[in-house]
């Protein structure tokens, strides 16, 4: 499958990237040697495979679930660069009908 041009502007605005022009073919290479590889890997045989196999035998250490004091409300929001009412208070990403603003 090639990425078109619209393609690779599409998931540059999605990945809040700006590209020009001279960027678009080097970008598009990358992201076809990326398909083309997904693909081979789609190709592999592994339905004998269990899916959580890892190279090494690993144990993770898990810590006891325990309930524990949290930070309060004015230690939490102190490094925060602006706060209101108990909350951080972030630039808006998203327009009302769900799109990246």
């Amino acid at each position: 499958m090639e990425l078109r041009d619209e393609d690779i502007r599409h998931i540059a605005r999605l990945a809040r990237l700006r590209l020009t022009a001279e960027e678009l073919e080097p970008v598009r290479q990358d992201l076809n040697r990326v398909l083309d590889y997904v693909a081979q890997l789609q190709q592999l045989e592994l339905a004998e495979v269990p899916p959580t196999r890892h190279a090494v035998d690993l144990m993770m250490p898990l810590r006891p679930d325990q309930v524990e004091p949290s930070l309060p409300p004015d230690a939490a929001l102190a490094n925060g660069p602006v706060v209101l009412e108990q909350m951080f208070v972030v630039p808006r990403i998203m327009e009302e009908g769900g799109e990246p603003a």
